[in-house]
């Protein structure tokens, strides 16, 4: 079979409707199992040791058999997550299992494509693939957007066919990913496939809101996927109407139904953080006053004040006679209301409206009041929102502040220009679904996730204070390293750098990218340390090489960094959690995102080659922690050195004592040290001192020569258990662990001879911490013995 020609009804229903459920005691049954996090499974007692090996644990023990449960694999997960989602917002016809839905294909053959989530409402049907990672990084979706591609138009001809002429739906293909970057190509390709995108930060938020709003919550996903869409049963319906004209719009003053105006309207949330909705000013619904609205509807109660709304398009409005109105300005008529998905946005009064969400729908025939505007600006919607609600004092000022940013895009004031600016750039991050940085904020009205431990003014203020998109000097706005020539132009290109950047950061490590505050790199402090530290590389490029990234194509600026990031890098890749923790943990408040960049600075200012690198207070920072640190190290040094020669020579007292062997020296000098050489260079020593000054000869044996006494047969078991110390990077199966000694010895000639010409290397300060636990905590437990 070829061409248009597709399946029977009668075929497509034998092959479906077994997978499919729309009765209610079913459809919870299901819906108790999508809604746990495990897979359960009831086996005889006596499998329950081989299935425990296999990660399942015990439920409940039960008298002939056990429940074992298992947590879901994560991709299951996801499809559960979003059946689950779905059902609470109303959708009445779903999978209960895999749905295999059979199609032709162009060669005639009768092929079934697996759909992971299929839903059915009155309107629309839902076809859903699952994509998930267990670990969020980069997957290729070209292969399975091919796919899609390749079946789309049959599969969508055999669903029809599946419901015959009685039901006609909207089938809308979606993609729900999990810990998935997706790449520009593969967004590309996924909108000229026809197929809508729902990442975590889209599925987090529709959750949030259907558990607030209950099945009218679908309403607001619909006019996402189906925006701009006629709605036939809305088509052509009239209502008498005012149009008039405030502050310069068209208005239309009018009385209308829930049930007309729910399905067309939208709500522009902040938490969706839309990219075609700037700026976004809505805060998320609260289920608490939804119910109470309801309960006040419900006994009767109605509101005499009118829902604010937009229309986006142009409206009919078909004029009545006027010859009885003295009023030239005030129009009444037929307004035709409109009939397509997100043509009527709400500005004010989304609890009003939405408050009918859990009634039973006769009340959504109720009728209430509505002041329409018509094709009013995103921006001259904010201003009313922010005109209504801050006189109320309803909105909290930081909300209020992020909006007067966005409002103020373009503007000739300059420092607004900055505020605007910023704030754009990081709400742009945060939408991206490219970037490492996406679905890393936290969404306001979203109860946020482990690793969503980003806010977005904490963001702005790390973008302004680093100068990377300018800066206000002077009451003048002063281009930054990333600018260019518009606002637009800087935002798109700030935004290719800054995820370039934090690209190579995630891909170093990116468990602990992912692993948010417990991570300390996701971090507000950190991505604001990281901000400072690239344009810091910037001006050390300018300076050094002459570099202008001003000028610089965005490729260029980051194939330019890569050697400044590689110690950064090579920390965050193999650091030990400890490590990181001492590093980068605790940084909160202005102070701490300063430790956190000096950190980082120190970090790259440790290759030769950028031994200078960083701005002048660093510099000071560091010479001074040089002086202090240096200082301490010095004294820990030589502490150590007179702490391990007491203990020698007085265990060679304890054990051979001080009398005279042969009229000779003490027997602890002549019995307990073998080295003639070790005892000739000790007395040479001794006599270089002034006679007033001199010391017991003993103080003056170094280290090397007390190993060899250490390490002698007649000693050594009266000092292994203080001395035997295996460095964590020696091998086992020695008899002497006395390497520490040598190193120790190397450090003993920085002490002995202090300089700014000889530091301590990083890993000395490491080595001294390291070998004061040790040798102290044994020494302690000696003596203790």
């Amino acid at each position: 079979m070829t061409g248009n020609k597709v399946l029977s009804r009668e075929d497509a229903y034998l092959l479906m409707s077994e997978s499919l459920v729309d009765d209610d005691a079913k459809m919870r049954r299901e819906y108790s199992r999508r809604s746990d996090f495990f897979d359960y499974a009831k086996v005889p007692h006596s499998d329950v040791k081989a299935l425990q090996e296999k990660g399942w644990e015990t439920a409940k023990v039960l008298k002939r058999e056990t429940r074992l449960r298992r947590r879901k694999k994560f991709s299951a997960q996801l499809e559960d997550d979003v059946w689950a989602m779905l059902r609470r917002a109303g959708y009445a016809q779903m999978n209960k299992q895999a749905l295999r839905v059979p199609f032709e294909r162009e060669d005639g053959s009768v092929d079934r494509k697996q759909v992971d989530v299929y839903a059915r409402d009155d309107e629309t049907v839902l076809i859903i693939e699952c994509k998930a990672r267990e670990q969020r990084g980069r997957r290729s979706l070209q292969k399975d957007l091919a796919e899609t591609k390749s079946f789309k138009s049959q599969m969508s001809a055999a669903i029809r066919t599946f419901y015959g002429d009685t039901f006609k739906p909207k089938i809308v293909w979606i993609y729900a990913t999990r810990n998935i970057i997706w790449s520009e190509n593969d967004i590309g390709r996924a909108t000229e496939v026809g197929v809508k995108i729902l990442t975590e930060n889209e599925l987090n938020y529709y959750d949030a809101f259907i558990k607030h709003m209950g099945p009218a919550g679908r309403f607001q996903m619909l006019a996402e996927f189906l925006e701009g869409q006629k709605i036939p049963e809305l088509e052509g319906i009239q209502v008498p109407a005012i149009r008039g004209k405030l502050g310069g719009a068209t208005y239309f003053a009018f009385v209308t139904t829930p049930r007309h105006l729910l399905k067309i309207s939208f709500v522009n949330h902040l938490a969706l953080n839309h990219p075609d909705g700037r700026p976004a000013y809505q805060r998320m619904v609260k289920n608490g006053r939804l119910k109470k609205i309801g309960e006040f509807i419900s006994n009767g109660g109605f509101f005499p004040t009118n829902l604010l709304i937009n229309f986006v398009d142009e409206c009919r409005f078909d004029l009545l006679p006027n010859k009885d109105s003295d009023e030239q300005s005030v129009k009444f008529g037929l307004l035709t209301l409109p009939c397509r998905y997100k043509s009527a946005w709400i500005i004010d009064g989304q609890h009003r409206l939405y408050g009918y969400s859990f009634l039973d729908q006769s009340a959504w025939d109720h009728n209430i009041f509505v002041l329409a505007f018509e094709k009013l600006d995103n921006r001259k919607e904010a201003e009313l929102f922010i005109t209504i609600n801050h006189e109320q004092k309803s909105v909290p000022k930081s909300i209020l502040v992020s909006l007067q940013a966005d409002l103020k895009w373009g503007s000739d004031n300059a420092k607004e220009r900055m505020s605007a600016l910023t704030s754009a750039l990081v709400k742009s991050l945060a939408a991206d679904m490219t970037s490492p940085l996406g679905q890393r904020f936290v969404v306001e009205g979203v109860s946020a996730t482990e690793n969503q431990s980003l806010t977005v003014p904490e963001a702005a203020k790390g973008v302004e204070r680093s100068r990377l998109v300018g800066r206000f000097v002077n009451g003048v706005y002063a281009p930054g390293p990333l600018s260019w020539k518009t606002d637009d132009e800087t935002l798109s290109r700030a935004k290719r750098v800054i995820n370039g950047y934090f690209e190579n950061i995630r891909c170093c490590n990116p468990l602990r990218w992912e692993a948010g505050r417990s991570g300390f790199v996701a971090t507000n402090p950190g991505v604001r340390a990281h901000l400072l530290l690239l344009a810091e590389i910037l001006a050390d490029l300018a300076q050094r090489h002459g570099f202008v990234a001003e000028s610089s194509r965005e490729e260029q600026i980051l194939g330019r960094i890569q050697a400044y990031l590689k110690p950064v890098c090579g920390l965050i890749a193999t650091a030990p959690d400890e490590k990181i923790y001492d590093l980068f943990s605790r940084k909160f408040g202005e102070g701490g995102v300063k430790d956190y960049f000096f950190a980082l600075c120190e970090l790259v200012s440790g290759v030769p080659e950028f031994k200078d690198f960083g701005p002048a207070e660093f510099k000071q920072y560091r010479a001074e922690k040089f002086d202090a640190r240096y200082s301490v190290a010095n004294t820990d040094v030589m502490t150590l050195a007179r702490k391990i020669s007491d203990y020698i020579y007085e265990t060679l007292l304890s054990v051979h004592g001080s009398k005279r062997v042969d009229g000779r020296d003490e027997a602890y000098w002549e019995l307990g040290i073998e080295s003639a050489k070790a005892k000739m260079e000790a007395y040479n020593r001794q006599q270089q001192d002034q006679v007033d000054k001199r010391l017991h000869k003993f103080a003056y044996l170094d280290i090397l020569p007390l190993r060899d006494i250490v390490k002698q047969a007649n000693n050594w078991t009266h000092f292994e258990p203080v001395f035997n110390i295996r460095m964590p990077d020696e091998n086992n199966g020695k008899k002497y662990y006395l390497q520490w000694m040598e190193d120790f010895n190397e450090l003993r000639r920085i002490s002995a001879h202090p300089s700014k010409h000889r530091p301590y290397k990083e890993a000395d300060y490491e080595f001294i911490e390291w070998l004061k636990a040790s040798f102290y905590s044994r020494l302690a437990a000696k003596k203790a013995g």
